[in-house]
């Protein structure tokens, strides 16, 4: 179950409040003392972090529960650049290095089934509960808090603690697997959406890559949604450079505005993360810049989604919110 944009931080009793981590998606199977895991293309990501293999001794078998990997910094926060490292070990050689150097944490907050049975049809008001007692944070494992009602102030605290957001969840919502549904609202404090890359600009001085074209998909084809000159270092440069040039060309779209004879346009298999501030009036974004390689989402899932107004919000109230800490 995957969250629709909101357009403002709200208050209300029907929503639980989240943290937004901002990390690689990922289903967790307990049985029989081991742990598979998956990414959100059904990836098979067990080899590739095995700090996760803890869940085993604090889950019950038969279990699945959903989250997100991501690497701390040493305050607690999700770091999307040593996570990118991460991503890159492949090898059991270089697995055993990055588990020393960029150690995951599985973030829990959602339990599908418990011993064997399915949860899916329960609310989300049935299911955390149930998950905080079936299973409890560990060193590499963590069980998301939420908070009820205060999303305004949970909103405000993350943002002073330098967190991208949070995330709204309606506590009547059953799960729906593989669904983006507006039951789950994102609420970004720096705007965050995953795009397809449909052409670059060749390397300038000493860089690989002077920029990306990024793209949203429409339902029919690719839509150009601006440049991304900024946010990769040079490994992350000559990585995405090597990527980019073992993909098949395409032609040039067909809007002026793209009439760069610089660019060199590619089809739309490789997908990114990028902050950025606003939408314009041309569907471009403003002030992009890289974030991530999303090598477990799909070019077609690169939608530009409308934003999403909560059924109902009750008046803001003050509270005093602690936000919650990783076990690291």
């Amino acid at each position: 179950m995957l969250p629709m944009p909101a357009a403002e931080p709200f208050d209300s009793h029907e929503y639980a409040f989240e943290v937004a981590w901002h990390g690689i998606r990922a289903l967790a199977r307990i049985d029989r003392g081991q742990v598979q895991l998956w990414g959100r293309d059904l990836r098979d990501l067990t080899g590739r972090y095995p700090e996760v293999q803890a869940l085993a001794a604090i889950a019950p078998p038969e279990t699945i529960v959903d989250g997100e990997l991501i690497v701390a910094d040493g305050e607690g926060r999700p770091d999307s650049v040593a996570l990118e490292k991460r991503q890159q070990a492949a090898n059991p050689e270089a697995v055993a290095r990055a588990v020393a150097a960029q150690p995951v944490t599985y973030v829990v907050y959602d339990l599908l089934y418990l011993a064997g049975r399915s949860l899916l049809k329960l609310p989300l008001a049935r299911r955390r509960p149930r998950l905080s007692e079936a299973i409890r944070s560990s060193a590499r494992i963590y069980v998301a808090e939420a908070v009820a009602e205060d999303g305004l102030a949970l909103f405000e605290a993350a943002q002073e603690r330098g967190l991208e957001g949070i995330v709204a969840k309606r506590y009547d919502s059953p799960y729906r697997p593989g669904q983006r549904h507006p039951d789950w609202l994102a609420i970004e404090a720096i705007r965050h959406q995953d795009f397809a890359v449909i052409g670059f600009i060749p390397e300038v001085a000493d860089r690989q890559l002077e920029a990306l074209i990024i793209a949203t998909y429409d339902g029919r084809g690719y839509q150009p949604a601006g440049r991304v000159g900024g946010g990769f270092d040079s490994g992350t440069s000559k990585r995405l450079r090597k990527a980019l040039d073992a993909l098949p060309r395409a032609p040039a779209p067909t809007d002026g505005r793209w009439a760069d004879e610089r660019i060199r346009w590619v089809e739309p298999r490789l997908v990114v993360a990028v902050r950025y501030s606003e939408w314009d009036g041309s569907g471009q974004v403003r002030f992009p810049i890289f974030s991530a390689l999303r090598p477990e989402v799909s070019p077609q899932e690169c939608v530009r989604a409308a934003m999403v107004e909560p059924r109902e919000a009750v008046s803001p109230r003050l509270a005093d919110i602690q936000l919650p800490r990783l076990p690291i």
